[in-house]
């Protein structure tokens, strides 16, 4: 299973959507990627990119209409990616397969339990 299957299978585990499958970003048009971007939808809680960097820096994207600041709420996060910007309701994370299901079933869970 190829790298990229197996984000995408890690998706799937914690019931996310693939909106958009895999497809190649560049700085600008006429730049050669850097990287590759899939969009991905979790219920009605948040929704976002994965990013693939060529040199395999994995880089997350949550975007959440019920979270207004991520940045108020970066000292309650329990993620063990690093948080690499949290501003409005976009919030990046550098991660790792390893962690990625983990801090994904997290933010589930975490802003499931906003909405109550």
């Amino acid at each position: 299973m190829s790298y990229e299957d197996k984000i995408i299978d890690t998706l799937t585990k914690i019931g996310a959507i693939v909106t958009r499958g895999w497809y190649t970003v560049s700085e600008r048009p006429e730049r050669p990627p850097f990287g590759k971007e899939l969009e991905y939808k979790v219920e009605e809680l948040f929704w976002g990119k994965i990013h693939l960097r060529n040199e395999g820096d994995l880089y997350v994207l949550v975007m959440s209409k019920d979270i207004f600041n991520w940045k108020d709420k970066i000292s309650q996060l329990k993620v063990k990616g690093e948080i690499e910007d949290a501003a409005g309701g976009l919030l990046w994370l550098k991660e790792n397969l390893d962690n990625l299901e983990e801090d994904m079933k997290y933010l589930k869970e975490y802003l499931s339990s906003l909405k109550k």
